[in-house]
């Protein structure tokens, strides 16, 4: 079956996601904390599953988060400070070399896109973050985790943004950078594309630049 449809990750695949996380982990270590961005990073994400599910506000995770570091209250509310202000600043994503018009391709081509998204956001707000990237237009569906009740890995995520592009997962790949999300992927079947990743990221296919996805979309229909 030829590849009809693609399911993007957004975060760290259109831009670069980790600028508020660098700032955090430097504000910790400069305060007496002993952690390195990978593991602040693992740690993060751990508490956000709860926020992704629309279980917890966003900022009583990150409260927390800092609860659990050997900070003392000034030190605590200083974190607070600097995690608003980078938060707000960092609210214009710059989007990667190439996406824009990879999309487009990729879209005049004819593969239905959809984005699926763990975020504390509804559909509406991740429209307008992509509208304001001016890449929104190539999406058929926006899948949110906090809509749907489900996060990647979980099967139940990659089959809900399949059936709102009406493609089946034979004919379908998932692009990603997340060691966790690629592997669940490739279990509920889906061809696994890795961008912007970790060394030791085991996927079927590596993007060097997003642009070789239109190269790649192509080899995978003649393939199939």
């Amino acid at each position: 079956m030829p590849l009809r449809g693609l399911l993007f990750d957004m975060g760290d695949i259109f831009y670069d996601a980790t600028p508020w996380r660098r700032t955090i982990t430097a504000a910790l270590v400069e305060r007496g904390v002993a952690i390195e961005f990978p593991d602040f990073v693992r740690r993060w994400e751990g508490e956000l599953v709860p926020v992704y599910l629309g279980q917890k506000p966003y900022w009583d995770a990150f409260t927390e988060l800092l609860a659990k570091f050997a900070l003392d209250a000034r030190q605590r509310e200083e974190i607070q400070i600097i995690a608003a202000e980078k938060a707000r600043a960092v609210e214009k994503r710059t989007l990667f070399p190439g996406v824009a018009e990879t999309l487009a391709e990729l879209h005049r081509r004819g593969l239905k896109l959809a984005v699926l998204s763990d975020t504390e956001s509804r559909e509406p707000r991740v429209r307008e973050r992509l509208a304001a990237m001016s890449i929104e237009q190539h999406f058929e569906a926006v899948v949110t985790s906090v809509d749907i009740g489900y996060v990647k890995p979980m099967p139940e995520a990659f089959a809900t943004a399949l059936d709102r592009i009406s493609v089946p997962k034979a004919a379908a790949a998932f692009v990603g950078h997340d060691e966790d999300e690629l592997a669940g992927a490739k279990a509920f079947g889906l061809v696994t594309v890795a961008y912007n990743f970790n060394p030791g990221i085991v996927a079927d296919h590596y993007l060097s630049d997003f642009s070789e996805l239109l190269d790649l979309a192509s080899a995978e229909a003649r393939h199939q």
